[in-house]
């Protein structure tokens, strides 16, 4: 007998062991994707506007900084006092600018793999959800902005995350209400959207639990009163102008916004870059709803028909935390875009349920019956992963109409100025005054001032994008401050036309061409003038 032992123990060593379970392995690979899909191309497009206002508010003194942000009325401040930090640590490299939004949403992994364990979720349930993920190109696209919504993201899976273990705990783990309210100040102090995710929480609350509604509300008054210093800072800030200049340009959600919010949480690696480009396709769309519309509507119809009995936990009962927290939140930010007197709606914003609907989307795939029907789809998964991974492997590297102006300020000639005041650079567009200014102001231009002219007839503007508030290195004239011997202008146009706007106007005034630096990008020309009297 111990001879026959001896045999099965020598056969036992001979065979090769793996060094990883196979789930291990699994999961490395999609941190590693997940990881590289933020990496890839990340300094391949300059910053744009909204990370310009980033890099613009880090700059100041803290004081000062806190006084520039509460003037721009629509984001806390958080994100900007890391990111001056971070400025401090490295510097103003554009890779090192873009590193913090990517670590931080790497660092996203750590609660959403929390959150699929306090849901209870299967394994393979677990790695699709992350799959979903780290393919996601809405996810990539903020994960590489430097601006707040990689956080925003990071702090809404942690406090979901918080409030399933409160929840479960039946009121008892007050520690845990500690953690929760910690976070919940840290996000709304990120995002107001983050008040979003406090109300969702409110309401589960509301509906299923008794024992922890009073301590929760407790919580919530100490958010408010922890919060409010802000809200006087806004409010001092500023004076009463509203926020008309800041959302009013922003429409009111239709049924064509949640499909195509519905598309951007489901299309893999592609993220429109510019308005030149689709924000999605229709095929995208029907894609979407083959592998996940049907799945998700199968899936809440079943639960719905069977209801839970018994067991506080069943399995079917777990699905009502991805069901409210990627429908609630939709559903307020919907009605109250109608109800406020300024649409809040906004994709971006609503990536606080992109964590929610990701594990939704997987645990409806993995429990579609009959397995035929999953197994169908996860092909189709995998078909269109590979495609549009494809797709991204090979898709040009487009240059973008704002990234021109810093092309364009290096070609501007380094002579002297003809006075003591330099020379004025007139835009006739907030979006293209403010990447202008940033671009001189990189490269030491100090020689040469912008001014933004408003008012010119013919001169049509993007309401999206305006110049800070309590900001005036950039002065706002009208067409008649244009006195100057020597001046410079800039606009963008399809091509160089002389009777329209604005060389209509400078040449009317007695102006004489001199140098003409051009490019072009999206579908457009960047015009850089040099403009003398005759």
């Amino acid at each position: 007998m111990s001879e026959v032992k001896s045999q099965a123990s020598w056969r036992d060593a001979e065979r090769p062991q793996p060094s990883f379970p196979a789930s291990t392995s699994i999961l490395i690979l999609l941190l590693g994707l997940f990881a590289g899909a933020r990496l890839w191309r990340l300094t391949a497009a300059c910053l744009w506007f909204d990370e310009v206002f980033s890099i613009h508010a880090a700059r100041y003194g803290w004081a000062q900084m806190l006084r520039f942000v509460a003037a721009d009325a629509v984001h806390p401040p958080l994100f900007y006092a890391l990111l001056k930090v971070w400025i401090g640590i490295g510097g103003e490299s554009l890779l090192w600018l873009r590193l913090l939004p990517v670590i931080i949403s790497i660092a996203c992994v750590v609660p959403f793999l929390l959150l699929c364990r306090e849901l209870r979720l299967e394994a393979a349930e677990t790695r699709l959800a992350l799959l979903l993920m780290a393919v996601n190109g809405y996810l990539i696209k903020y994960a590489q902005e430097v601006r707040m919504y990689s956080l925003l993201l990071l702090l809404a899976l942690c406090s979901l995350w918080l409030f399933v273990r409160f929840f479960r705990s039946g009121g008892g783990a007050k520690r845990a209400l500690v953690w929760l309210t910690a976070l919940n100040l840290l996000l709304v102090y990120t995002h107001y959207y983050g008040w979003l995710v406090v109300a969702v929480e409110a309401v589960c609350l509301l509906l299923w639990a008794h024992t922890e509604r009073r301590w929760f509300f407790i919580s919530v008054l100490v958010l408010l009163v922890c919060f409010s210093p802000w809200v006087y800072a806004v409010i001092s800030a500023e004076r009463g102008q509203g926020l008309a200049q800041n959302i009013g340009w922003v429409a009111r959600p239709r049924l064509q916004d949640l499909a195509q919010l519905f598309t951007l949480l489901n299309e893999p690696f592609y993220y429109r870059q510019s308005s030149g480009e689709r924000l999605y396709s229709r095929w995208s769309l029907m894609t979407s709803m083959v592998i996940f519309g049907w799945p998700i509507f199968a899936l809440f119809w079943h639960g719905w028909r069977r209801r839970p009995e018994g067991e506080a936990e069943s399995r079917a009962a777990r699905l009502r935390w991805p069901l409210s927290f990627t429908f609630i939140p939709l559903a307020l930010a919907f009605v109250l875009s109608w109800l406020l007197p300024q649409s809040i709606w906004g994709t971006r914003h609503l990536i606080i349920l992109a964590g929610p609907y990701v594990i939704l989307a997987a645990v409806a795939l993995n429990r579609l019956r009959p397995p035929a029907a999953k197994y169908a789809l996860l092909i189709l998964l995998g078909c269109w992963l590979m495609l549009a991974a494809t797709q991204t492997l090979l898709r040009r590297e487009e240059r973008h109409i704002w990234c021109l102006w810093e092309e364009l300020r290096g070609q501007m000639p380094e002579r002297r100025a003809a006075s003591t005041e330099g020379v004025k650079v007139y835009a006739f567009e907030d979006l293209v005054a403010y990447h202008l200014w940033f671009a001189l102001k990189e490269s030491g231009g100090e020689r040469y001032s912008v001014s933004v002219v408003k008012g010119l007839e013919g001169m049509l503007e993007d309401r999206a994008y305006f110049l800070p508030r309590a900001f005036d290195e950039i002065a706002v004239e009208d067409s008649n401050a244009m006195t100057q011997e020597h001046i410079w202008i800039a606009f963008r146009a399809r091509s160089w036309d002389e009777t329209r706007q604005p060389l209509k106007t400078v040449l009317e005034r007695g102006y004489k061409v001199g140098n003409v630096l051009t490019a072009e990008a999206d579908g457009q020309r960047a015009f850089l003038v040099e403009l003398r009297r005759k």
